[in-house]
């Protein structure tokens, strides 16, 4: 192994570890926590989709135990941003609803969103985000078959940043 590419891994180490520990994210919307904001747009997303959404599959999605999946829709219910409903023709279920306010939430994160990713984009230039779109796909591709090598699933493995 050279010099050169010790000093690469170390600094590609040493980045990985800057942007865990950084608030790389985009800002978030007045009054939510992060995992709030996380759980909000996934409910919304789920609900672009067309899914009922269950509060096990936020949880899987966000990555999130059901019990803090739990507290945060207790808490986001006490805002006023979602609502929890009995699932018909099943007592046990629960489906997940953004109020409007949620809604208005929801968009917010978004508008929010899209506009850190331009300006990051404008900063770094299309043509390395394409680089590095490439690059991530690679890696990512690179642990998926790393993870299915070691018998394990995506969600067991290290948590994933929700979209």
């Amino acid at each position: 192994m050279t010099d050169s590419f010790a000093e690469m891994k170390r600094e590609l180490y040493e980045l990985m570890q800057r942007s865990r520990r950084g608030n790389f994210a985009p800002p978030l919307p007045e009054g939510v926590t992060p995992s709030e904001a996380r759980t909000i747009m996934m409910v919304a997303g789920l609900r672009c989709e067309g899914e009922d959404v269950r509060p096990g599959r936020v949880a899987e999605m966000t990555h999130t135990t059901p019990s803090a999946l739990s507290q945060t829709f207790k808490t986001l219910e006490e805002k006023g941003l979602i609502e929890r409903r009995r699932a018909s023709g099943d007592y046990r279920a629960v489906t997940v609803s953004l109020t409007e306010e949620g809604e208005r939430v929801a968009e917010e994160g978004r508008r929010l969103r899209d506009e850190h990713m331009d300006a990051a984009m404008a900063y770094v230039g299309v043509e390395e985000m394409q680089h590095l779109v490439r690059i991530m796909r690679k890696m990512t591709e690179f642990y998926e078959q790393d993870f299915e090598r070691a018998g394990k699933s995506r969600a067991e493995g290290d948590d994933a940043p929700c979209a």
